[in-house]
């Protein structure tokens, strides 16, 4: 668990190794984005901790029907979380940018990196909603090869990318943004699948499903706090 979690941290400090040897404001615009990525982290993290006690604690009951619930109520709190950065990255990505700095070079950089990672953060917010899946069964190396093929993805695709090797198109910021974005979709394929067949104390299904306020509610007691905690 501390693997994955610090590899999800190194995917801002990777892209920065790259784009610095485009220009110092370029690097300068990635940096000023990691505050608004470590945001989505802590919301998705801060959730995941939620969804690890409530679903620890009725798996230790024998409650699967609700186990089951929690685990489909931990993916909608995901795609919820998602809309709300993508709207973000959509709409507020450069005034974000202009309360940091008034350098229109690194403001225009800066919007182009967060809105990818924002706009496309579905990948991010998925992947750690599985992987707190299967760590909440007890499954927590399969969370750490899922972070580990993201962050590796991540590592290749950054100078393909963005200085446009191997016949790619030189996308420059916007490459390093691309190329997260694949590694965690990635991830969150890999975590999916391992949820769907080698997690059998689970059962994903969104057949009849709808969203319980009781649910969420215990989910997120446990969960502002660490959401807090890490903002």
């Amino acid at each position: 668990m501390m693997i994955s979690m610090l590899v999800q941290a190194l995917y801002n400090i990777v892209d920065s190794m790259f784009v610095a040897q485009l220009s110092e404001n370029a690097l300068t615009a990635v940096s000023l984005a990691f505050p608004a990525q470590n945001l989505m982290i802590a919301v998705a993290t801060g959730t995941g901790v939620g969804v690890n006690a409530a679903l620890s604690r009725n798996l230790g009951e024998k409650n699967f029907d609700r186990a089951n619930r929690i685990a489909d109520h931990a993916l909608f709190l995901a795609a919820m979380s998602y809309i709300v950065f993508a709207l973000f990255g959509l709409f507020f990505a450069r005034q974000f940018f202009r309360l940091q700095t008034d350098i229109e070079e690194i403001v225009d950089l800066g919007t182009t990196y967060l809105r990818v990672c924002t706009i496309a953060s579905f990948g991010l917010f998925m992947e750690i909603a599985c992987e707190r899946l299967l760590q909440s069964t007890g499954k927590t190396i399969y969370s750490m090869y899922t972070q580990g093929l993201g962050a590796i993805i991540n590592i290749v695709m950054d100078p393909i990318l963005i200085f446009g090797l191997c016949g790619a198109p030189r996308m420059g910021v916007a490459g390093a943004a691309v190329a997260t974005v694949i590694g965690q979709f990635c991830g969150a394929g890999m975590t999916l699948y391992f949820n769907l067949n080698k997690n059998p104390d689970i059962q994903i299904s969104f057949r009849g499903f709808r969203p319980s306020a009781k649910a969420i509610g215990r989910i997120y007691t446990v969960g502002l706090p660490s959401i807090a905690m890490q903002c």
